[in-house]
């Protein structure tokens, strides 16, 4: 049964694409001959409008209560993470371990609360603690690396104060939940930088792990945007650029964080041993709440959007002056 999850409170989303509406419609009756325009630009605001309600089917009818666990995860968003050294033919990129990787931890975990770090040349959170787990999964299935025009240099260290003040603040506004961190990276530093201690977050911690993809031989790297997008990435000399796993540095994190050290190569490997001496119970009646997995739809209103902004801005562009060439002047001056 479908539902709606609206993007924006009725109170702003009303009187915005109420006065939009209203002005495409007063318009295509006023200017007849853009009649094709203006019924154009009513379509893409009814479009939007689905778009913002944000339709949705519950995954199952089961619901689930809210469990007393907070789940962190530190994913890393380089390009190295691109490196095609992973799998059982150790040709896919090190994304798909990490999607396949939270995904299982998610299904071992649910009914959690779920929050997202990324890091590459800068670290955020790109998920506050939420129980909507149909967030996390849409976080996941869209994840790629950072653009590789704009990389900076990596470190495993950067997302350590985003880290830090999340488990912290955690851990004083819910006390009675476990908190499990899961640092998802090949290790490698590529800024020429020390890397700075987890053990500033060991005192936090009540489950998790370090997982590490990528091989000693290493993998090739695609570029990710840009001119040379999906071109293989070189090295200084022309030859064929590679990137390694560094297991002694994840391995560090691990051992000061106080959690396992997992090598990750494929995604039917062992995992539960990160939730070693952590039991999920259900949070107390008072403070219990249902979470539901979701299934969007409000993809399908955003192509036909697409298309019609496409139509648009190709109108528009017809539409703007251009500098007369030679040949255009003189066919004006005969």
């Amino acid at each position: 049964m479908i539902r709606l999850e609206p993007l924006l409170t009725p109170w702003a989303a009303v009187p915005l694409f109420g006065a939009m509406l209203v002005l495409c419609v007063v318009l295509l009756v006023r200017r007849p001959r853009q009649r094709t325009a203006w019924l154009r630009r009513c379509l893409m605001v009814l479009l939007l409008l689905v778009v913002a309600l944000r339709p949705v089917t519950p995954l199952d009818d089961r619901q689930t209560q809210r469990m007393d666990a907070n789940v962190f995860f530190v994913v890393d968003r380089t390009g190295s993470m691109n490196a095609e050294d992973y799998g059982a033919d150790g040709d896919q990129p090190r994304l798909e371990g990490v999607k396949a990787d939270m995904t299982r931890i998610m299904g071992m975990t649910e009914g959690a609360r779920y929050s997202i770090i990324a890091f590459d040349s800068t670290a955020t959170q790109q998920l506050p603690l939420t129980t909507d787990a149909g967030a996390a999964k849409a976080w996941i299935d869209t994840l790629t690396t950072e653009p590789t025009d704009y990389s900076q240099g990596s470190n495993v260290d950067r997302p350590l104060q985003a880290l830090t003040t999340a488990v912290t603040e955690t851990q004083r506004e819910d006390p009675d939940s476990s908190v499990l961190v899961y640092v998802l990276s090949d290790g490698e530093n590529t800024d020429g930088k020390e890397t700075q201690p987890y053990s500033a977050v060991a005192g936090f911690v009540d489950g998790g792990g370090v997982l590490g993809y990528g091989t000693a031989e290493g993998g090739p790297m695609r570029a990710q945007g840009g001119a040379h997008d999906g071109d293989y990435i070189t090295d200084g000399s022309g030859q064929q650029g590679l990137s390694k796993i560094d297991e002694k540095q994840l391995q560090t994190i691990a051992g000061q964080m106080g959690v396992p050290y997992l090598h990750r190569t494929s995604p039917d490997e062992p995992i539960e041993g990160t939730m070693d001496g952590v039991t999920l119970r259900p949070v107390p009646i008072e403070s219990t709440r249902e979470t539901t997995n979701f299934r969007d739809w409000y993809w399908i209103a955003a192509i036909p959007l697409a298309a019609l902004m496409i139509w648009e801005l190709g109108e528009m562009t017809y539409r703007l002056p251009r500098k007369l060439d030679r040949h255009d002047l003189e066919g004006a001056s005969r």
